[in-house]
């Protein structure tokens, strides 16, 4: 496929899991891509992997000049910028409300929703017209996350900031989404990255169940495609319809 053709895609959180299969996917469509990475040996191992239309950047997206940089880096080696896929974040080692302590919590607030602020900042005045910005939240987004409610709730303030930013992109005749992944098999978890597949070949995720990386990534691509052309400020689940219904109730059992 040639959908992306002559664009030139962004993708944070580049260095695995879903940031490493939208990069590859990118580039099989036709995108050159910067991968954008803090683990920059990563980004530039899928870099590699990609071949000659791809280049790693390191980046800290906790830090607004960092993100300026790194725009600025694809500016200065392309000239344009059709894509950005802000996907980077940080689950943290949580397990309920008594295990998130302050530090923790400004931790995941800097580089799940600051850090997504500062991306957004730092890719709007650039956006080409006709371009998209996809911006990965989480089912931890649309609803609580008892085992990590930090995390939860910077998932919560990405929905709300991309909604809030729709006329900012739509003045650069661009749209930026969310997209709310539910339960996926990657590094994040310690699932080893998989090598990618034709599309056609990913398997259906049974219901309720894990997907792979691979299974997101294919949806952000779809959002930064011209077919999604009249979706805009949405927040799109991507989880085997994990939150489609109550979870089961267990009912006690007579004597």
């Amino acid at each position: 496929m040639t959908r992306f053709a002559g664009k030139v895609a962004l993708v944070t959180g580049g260095a695995s899991g879903i940031g490493r299969a939208a990069s590859i996917r990118f580039a099989q469509d036709g995108a050159r891509v910067f991968v954008a990475d803090l683990n920059l040996a990563g980004a530039e191992a899928v870099a590699t992997e990609i071949g000659e239309s791809a280049r790693a950047i390191q980046v800290d997206i906790a830090d607004a000049a960092s993100n300026r940089a790194m725009v600025d880096a694809v500016i200065a080696g392309a000239g344009r910028l059709d894509i950005a896929f802000l996907n980077a974040g940080y689950y943290g080692m949580a397990d309920g409300l008594d295990t998130v302590d302050e530090a923790l919590f400004d931790r995941l607030i800097a580089i799940n929703l600051k850090g997504t602020f500062n991306g957004i900042k730092a890719v709007v005045p650039v956006i080409a017209a006709g371009g998209a910005v996809v911006v990965t939240a989480s089912a931890a987004g649309v609803i609580g996350h008892p085992a990590n409610p930090a995390y939860s709730a910077a998932k919560h303030g990405i929905v709300g900031l991309v909604k809030s930013c729709v006329d900012a992109f739509a003045a650069r005749g661009a749209r930026i989404n969310a997209i709310c992944p539910g339960g996926v098999l990657t590094p994040l978890i310690g699932v080893a990255d998989v090598a990618i597949l034709p599309p056609d070949d990913l398997d259906r995720v049974p219901n309720r169940g894990m997907g792979g990386a691979q299974h997101v990534a294919e949806v952000a691509l779809w959002l930064a495609s011209p077919a999604a052309g009249f979706v805009n400020g949405q927040a799109q689940v991507v989880d085997a319809a994990l939150l489609s219904t109550f979870a089961p109730i267990l009912l006690p059992v007579g004597p």
